[in-house]
């Protein structure tokens, strides 16, 4: 096993010294996929475009929206050319797109900044689930080669109705990264995995809305998957420190397998 000793998801000013253009290099944390397939996780673009969209805005992010377009396998670098498209100077929108050679893979809006002063009230709740030291690992198939993302993180499962929908899952990142933006949008991206008919779909679109970052350690995910029509899930998720501070939400629409993981079994 391989654990990333650095954030997988942060970029780099582009040699090409466009304003608002980074890079990612891609590294085997940022993977999922069978062997000798690895492709770029979705919540791991959406984590390198928050980051060059912070670095280019000097802000911090609010919300952004993913559209993925294309596939990114064997890929060794992501482009990443942002630039602010509305708004003022205490919040702006931006926008993101994400191109391999050219190609474009993902397409993001965003708005980042913030309005001062404020006073924060948080009306979600975190739910009655065990902590994580009283629940069992999640199992199931590895999600890559030794050193990618499943290697990068620990999970273990809180609550699970798949009659009503409702999962609640424990992660951890095994490297002891702060659960900032970035990560909170890697982790949002495990949507799919969290019921058996939807994992092993692929995303079509994710939104995420940060409203805080925590220290490292565990995140509680409750998810709710609202529909399952037309061969996609459709759903949204809370985010949640061990001690039940609200840092994320997200919601997103994915394209199901055409034969289940639960048929497979």
């Amino acid at each position: 096993m391989t654990i990333a000793k650095f954030p997988f998801w942060r970029v780099v000013p582009s040699e090409s010294g466009r304003e608002g253009e980074y890079i990612l290099p891609i590294t085997r944390p940022a993977t999922v996929g069978p062997e000798g397939a690895p492709h770029v996780m979705g919540g791991v673009a959406m984590a390198a475009a928050v980051d060059a969209m912070e670095l280019a805005s000097e802000q911090p992010v609010l919300w952004v929206t993913a559209q993925f377009l294309s596939p990114t396998q064997h890929v060794e670098e992501l482009t990443i050319a942002c630039e602010q498209c509305g708004g003022g100077r205490s919040i702006g929108q931006w926008s993101a797109n994400i191109l391999v050679g050219g190609r474009p893979t993902h397409r993001m809006s965003a708005a980042l900044g913030a309005r001062e002063p404020s006073e924060q009230v948080i009306f979600a709740k975190v739910p009655d689930v065990p902590p994580p030291d009283e629940c069992d690992p999640v199992g199931g198939p590895a999600w890559g080669a030794p050193g990618a993302l499943h290697d990068q993180l620990e999970m273990r499962l809180a609550a699970q109705d798949f009659d009503t929908g409702d999962i609640a899952i424990w992660t951890r990142n095994t490297s002891g990264f702060e659960n900032d933006a970035g990560w909170l949008a890697i982790v949002s991206d495990f949507f799919l995995g969290g019921h058996p008919k939807s994992a092993g779909g692929s995303s079509l679109d994710a939104t995420f809305r940060f409203i805080q970052s925590a220290p490292p350690g565990w995140v509680l995910s409750v998810t709710d998957f609202a529909a399952f029509d037309r061969g996609v899930a459709h759903g949204s998720g809370r985010h949640f420190s061990e001690d039940g501070t609200l840092l994320a939400i997200s919601s997103q629409t994915g394209v199901m397998p055409r034969v289940p993981l639960s048929d497979l079994a």
